[in-house]
């Protein structure tokens, strides 16, 4: 059978024209079928769930014929713990009925952060690292250095911080950062004889900074400390030779030699 012969017969045209129309109807019914499940036409903006409570939303959520799950929390100062900080899809969106909606809450306490190293950087480098953290910068003190703009010290209320110590997410830092004296040179002072807190002003009044302290085996308390005097220091003292500002000094602390009995029996 030739082949305008097959497509003229009669029986050919028959069952195609039947599968065009079948197809059609296929279309059509699938059409309608996902209108029907995907709620085609019906839609509302997002409700807004900022500052609300998880009971709330759930409450809002059922009244709108939505779902919501938690998936995150994080720590606001300001915002109160358990209540709604973002949500996704956000408000004011249009969506359809049985949608999941994404929120984040406030969480009661802060996320705890490891601190990074900013010795050794400038200024500039460990604000960086510290906003990249979520921690805030605190003081800032400058002390004479040969070194200038690079922090010397981390600091946390008052006590030198270890990077990898773990602080409260926005925790401030203080950082002691080394300033230049160009200029401003100075000699090192004989501290031998002196207690440890007139040696530090001593020190800083010449520009200088105290450096390692090493105490004596017989210094074990507090009072012991107060009580001791310098009796070796490194630099030794040099008034003509003039320094740095910003130069270490290294003390050497022990507690004062007993009187003998002539010389108490003498005063």
């Amino acid at each position: 059978m030739r082949i305008k012969e097959f497509l003229t017969n009669k029986i050919f045209l028959k069952n195609f024209g039947a599968a065009i129309l079948l197809t059609i109807v296929l279309i059509w019914f699938t059409m309608i079928a996902l209108s029907f499940y995907t709620n085609k036409g019906e839609n509302f903006p997002t409700p807004d769930f900022k500052g609300l409570t998880v009971q709330q939303v759930e409450k809002l959520a059922d009244g709108k014929d939505l779902r919501f799950v938690i998936e995150d929390s994080v720590f606001r100062k300001e915002i109160q713990p358990g209540t709604v900080v973002f949500q996704n899809p956000s408000a004011g969106h249009k969506i359809k009925p049985n949608r999941l909606i994404y929120i984040t809450v406030a969480s009661a306490l802060p996320e705890q952060v490891d601190v990074p190293k900013l010795t050794d950087v400038s200024m500039r480098q460990a604000r960086v690292l510290l906003e990249s953290k979520g921690f805030a910068l605190g003081r800032v003190d400058f002390q004479p250095s040969e070194f200038n703009d690079l922090v010397l010290d981390q600091k946390y209320k008052g006590q030198t911080i270890a990077p990898g110590s773990r602080l409260d997410n926005g925790s401030a830092i203080d950082l002691v950062v080394g300033k230049n004296m160009a200029g401003g040179e100075t000699t090192i002072p004989d501290l031998t004889g002196l207690n440890f807190p007139s040696a530090q002003n001593m020190v800083k009044s010449r520009s200088l900074i105290v450096g390692s302290v090493i105490y004596d085996p017989s210094i074990l308390t507090s009072e012991d400390t107060l009580n001791a005097i310098i009796w070796n220091q490194l630099p030794l003292p040099d008034s003509i030779t003039r320094v740095t500002p910003g130069l270490s000094v290294d003390l050497w602390l022990r507690l004062k030699p007993e009187l003998s009995n002539s010389e108490t029996e003498t005063k």
